[in-house]
């Protein structure tokens, strides 16, 4: 019942609160994008984009910070300095990576995501946070209303490229989750997209040897961000595109 009934929250979110953009016929861009955001994906991602000078978009949870925690996979302070120094954007992920299915209050809502980009500008780093990534994927029609007041895009977890007429409230993307699709499986759609454009919204979380379910290892990273240059795509922040596109009247 209960996955029913998020099933249904979020189809209910699906129709709410949209925001159509066309994506012009001639674009063909690709965004790299990380989620909450694990300290691999600044060491050894951030390695490797800087490598080919390349940007990305990084959706931080600011709770994860280490000088909160302990853990010693979570990000510090100043792997998001060298994060945004070389180029890169901080993107929200909301403060405490949290559960909108669970949350029927507005205004904790609201709190999370102010208190991130508090967070940011407490520990030195001026950003206003402008694009948004729904932790888990989960989108509520609340939610949606919230989020969509104070960013100029949100990300979600669809399967898909951008394309045609979209919903710039609700992005799709394809995971490069290196236990779920092979590099095969990822250069067929890189080359399938090389002729059909749009915009490939790809992210992850970890990129480290020892990968969890939800990332991929350095090489296989690597590997992508080298086919792209192959086929001569385009690698651009969400920021850069979402500034590039006209809303639908």
């Amino acid at each position: 019942m209960k996955k029913y009934i998020n099933v249904l929250k979020k189809r209910i979110a699906d129709k709410s609160f949209i925001n159509n953009v066309l994506i012009p016929a001639d674009m063909k861009l690709i965004s790299f994008t990380f989620d909450d955001a694990p300290k691999s994906a600044f060491t050894n991602a951030q390695k490797i984009l800087d490598k080919y000078h390349l940007k990305a978009t990084y959706y931080v949870a600011l709770s994860f910070l280490d000088s909160i925690s302990e853990n010693e996979n979570l990000y510090s302070r100043e792997h998001l300095i060298s994060c945004d120094s070389h180029g890169h954007e901080l993107g929200c992920h909301t403060y405490g990576h949290v559960h909108f299915y669970q949350i029927s209050d507005v205004h904790i809502i609201e709190k999370e995501i102010l208190k991130n980009n508090e967070k940011l500008n407490e520990i030195g780093i001026n950003k206003v946070l402008k694009n948004f990534s729904y932790p888990f994927g989960e989108q509520t029609k609340k939610a949606k209303k919230v989020v969509t007041k104070h960013f100029d895009s949100c990300r979600g977890i669809d399967h898909g490229i951008n394309i045609d007429q979209i919903d710039i409230n609700n992005l799709k993307t394809i995971r490069l989750y290196e236990k779920l699709h092979s590099l095969d499986k990822i250069f067929s759609i890189l080359e399938k997209f090389s002729h059909t454009g749009g915009w490939l919204i790809f992210y992850t979380h970890d990129v480290e040897t020892n990968y969890s379910k939800y990332g991929c290892s350095p090489e296989y990273f690597e590997n992508v961000v080298s086919k792209c240059i192959e086929l001569d795509i385009d690698v651009k922040t969400v920021k850069s595109v979402v500034e590039a596109l006209e809303i639908v009247e």
